[in-house]
């Protein structure tokens, strides 16, 4: 959770968090008269914003100023309120993180404060802001991701995200709202800004300056003197970084470089059906204190450190060697060791999907820290990170060629090698060399299958161990055969027009995963609560749902099935004829893709097949009169879809197949995807006719 760049640690003794605070404090006072910027006519009278119909809000104007040598960054946001929506801006919550553990200090916490704030309404009346902001912890993690520490000193180490939370008074519909506040670092670090310049409103104007510091720093990594400032920018095409040094302004009398970037008019991130992880692409810059020449220098030293830090960890022990071989006794091939293996670590609790057990806890039950990946088979617990690290470590024990490998989470971000940090990685999965061929694993994904990892470490490139080094790879891509759902439906109609059946839904791959693992963060009736949700949100709403039995749900080599019980009626009556869907799973389904134009790529998590089977049985006073024609449609090497109804004399057939074997469609390509789409949802949506036919018919038609 820590969003800034590495800890960099003063070469010099540094200024007193006490002076500082009166130095803020006088700051403050001294300015009190012109904090805030006199609204124009044009801002006052304001009700929409050209071009954006309905838009919440705007940003006016943003100022970030990061001062090193103060270890203060000063924040200002002017925002206009367009509508009832917008009003919502005026409850600010100011995220901040702070670190305990990894020697730092009390002081190396982050802090906000200075807070002032005012409303000023349409007709030009001022509100000045006189509440008291309150502190809420948001959450604790662990095992937090540091760019280049040694990742076995995370479980020592505690990361508290904290908002300061207030709301600006009396705000209506074509208020102003402005504030402003400080954020304060660290006494004994320094750490280089990052500037998110795009957000969810329309930014009018901003204006970001960096004064670094100007004393000799060196790395809290390597402890090498730090010889550059390094960036990673993504900026509007008339957006320019200006760079320039003013003689003798610095701490002690010393030149000061100052970074300087002026952005007008900035749009609101898109916001499109199936978009990418666009938040690793919004604008912004992203800066470093840097000791390396290149960028192929700062992921070399990195991955070596990382790897170095992850091996100590995974050391063999005599209990490790000891305990493997227990495992895999019997087993006569590479591939029978690493599935017994497979199957230990993940018999494990993972704390990820549970809870992490303190420090008094451990000590109570005479459990010590966790040093190495032995601890983590005598307290039968570890992170997703640990369980991954016993997992190559006992590999390597059974003989194997084991690594590795830092992923990033590709729901979230994707990794950027321009930039240079490594907390762009979120995760850990293993590579084994099984008789002769690589495989990927991700037993730090609970209940993943052997042999596969979760969807999010699928297709992304990330930092892997070899036997020379460490080096960028890809991870392994899945096939639609990988992530299927079957559902299949026998139903029974009486006289009356009512229904009664059962339901069955069989996830594999990744819908099995993320129903297993949503299982173990709450009991078995959310679970079922969730499940039925599930199947009723596909339903049409005349029909109640009931989850009679799930099957497999601990068994990750397995499909999961889940049983449902349904009652209640179906279709629309018309005189003497029944409208029934011919798919009752798509009942409730929308166009996926309504838009004709779209800036971004569409992004689907995984590769998937999905497969219909739906029976509806009726009795003799109904004959099918009319089903929809055969349908197959696809795109090619990407796409195919298929639907057909058969009719008998008494029920009727539906099956349905579709298939999507990509992840990603580029924009030029959307217009063939959206026909695609469009063709057949709209075939999901055709009915069945079923007639009412008086009782001494002797012949049944049917349809073909």
């Amino acid at each position: 959770m820590m969003q800034r760049s590495s800890i960099i640690r003063w070469q010099k003794a540094i200024h007193a968090f006490s002076l500082l605070a009166v130095v803020l404090s006088s700051c403050v006072r001294a300015h009190a008269g012109d904090l805030f910027v006199k609204p124009t006519a044009e801002e006052l009278a304001m009700t929409a914003l050209p071009g954006y119909p309905g838009a919440a809000a705007v940003v006016l104007y943003r100022e970030e100023i990061t001062k090193d040598d103060m270890h203060v960054v000063q924040h200002y946001d002017r925002i206009k309120i367009l509508t009832e929506e917008g009003k919502k801006y005026a409850n600010v919550e100011l995220r901040f993180s702070s670190a305990r553990g990894l020697e730092m200090e009390a002081s190396d916490d982050t802090m906000v404060g200075d807070i002032v704030g005012r409303t000023i309404h349409a007709d030009g009346k001022v509100i000045p802001f006189t509440g008291k902001p309150y502190l809420k912890v948001v959450e604790k993690e662990h095992d937090v991701n540091f760019q280049g520490v040694d990742l076995q000193k995370l479980s020592f180490a505690e990361v508290k995200v904290q908002e300061k939370v207030f709301t600006l008074p009396d705000v209506e519909v074509g208020s102003i709202i402005e504030y402003r506040y400080s954020t304060r670092y660290g006494d004994h670090s320094f750490e280089a800004p990052d500037w998110y310049i795009q957000g969810d409103l329309y930014l009018k104007a901003a204006h970001y300056t960096w004064y670094p510091t100007t004393e000799e720093l060196t790395s809290g990594e390597t402890g090498a003197p730090i010889n550059s400032i390094t960036w990673f920018p993504i900026l509007p095409a008339d957006a320019k970084i200006v760079s320039h040094t003013t003689p003798g302004t610095g701490h002690l009398g010393r030149d000061q470089q100052v970074y300087d970037l002026v952005v007008k008019d900035v749009p609101p991130m898109p916001k499109e059906e199936y978009m990418p992880p666009i938040a690793s692409f919004s604008y912004r810059v992203l800066y470093n204190f840097s000791e390396y020449r290149s960028v192929q220098d700062y992921w070399n030293s990195a991955g070596k450190h990382w790897s170095k830090a992850a091996n100590n960890f995974s050391s063999v022990s005599s209990e490790l060697t000891s305990a493997t071989q227990g495992i895999i006794a019997g087993a006569n091939t590479q591939d029978e060791k690493l599935r017994k293996i497979y199957a230990a670590v993940m018999a494990l609790e993972n704390t990820d999907f549970t809870r992490e057990h303190g420090k008094l806890e451990d000590k109570a039950s005479g459990e010590g820290p966790v040093n190495k990946v032995a601890d983590v088979l005598t307290h039968k617990r570890g992170s997703s990170t640990q369980l991954t690290e016993l997992f190559v470590a006992m590999a390597r024990v059974a003989g194997m060629k084991a690594y590795l490998m830092l992923v990033p989470d590709r729901s979230e971000r994707l990794f950027t090698p321009m930039w240079m940090n490594m907390q762009q990685f979120d995760d850990v999965i293993a590579i084994v060399n099984v008789d002769g061929k690589e495989q990927f694993f991700d037993p730090g994904s609970r209940y993943c299958r052997y042999g596969h990892v979760a969807w999010q470490h699928t297709d992304v490139q990330g930092i892997r161990q070899t036997d020379a080094g460490t080096g960028f790879a890809l991870t392994l891509v899945d096939s639609y055969a990988d992530n299927k759902t079957i559902r299949i439906a026998n139903l029974y109609m009486n006289d009356k027009g009512e229904i009664t059946g059962k339901i069955d839904l069989t996830f594999s791959g990744a819908p099995a995963l993320s129903w297993r693992q949503t299982s173990l963060r709450g009991d078995e009736e959310s679970l079922k609560h969730a499940l039925r949700t599930h199947l009723e949100n596909m339903l049409p709403k005349s029909l109640e749902v009931k989850v009679s039995e799930i099957k497999g749900l601990d068994d990750y080599e397995k499909p999961l099935i889940v049983s449902y019980e349904v009652k209640g009626t179906l279709g629309t009556a018309t005189g003497k004829r029944l409208l029934m869907p011919a798919d009752l799973f798509l009942a409730g389904s929308t166009a996926t893709f309504p838009h004709e134009k779209r800036e971004l790529a569409v992004y689907f998590h995984y590769p998937q097949a999905v497969q219909d089977a739906l029976r509806v049985n009726f009795p003799e006073q109904f004959v099918t009169e009319a089903v929809p024609t055969e349908a197959k449609l696809g795109i090619p090497q990407l796409a195919v879809y298929s639907m057909s109804v058969v009719a008998a004399p008494k029920n009727f057939t539906t099956r349905r197949s579709y298939m999507f074997g990509g992840t990603l469609v580029l924009p030029k390509d959307y217009a063939e995807l959206r026909t695609f789409y469009s063709q057949f949802e709209s075939k999901d949506q055709e009915s069945v006719v079923l007639k009412v036919v008086p009782a001494s018919a002797t012949t049944v038609p049917t349809a073909n």
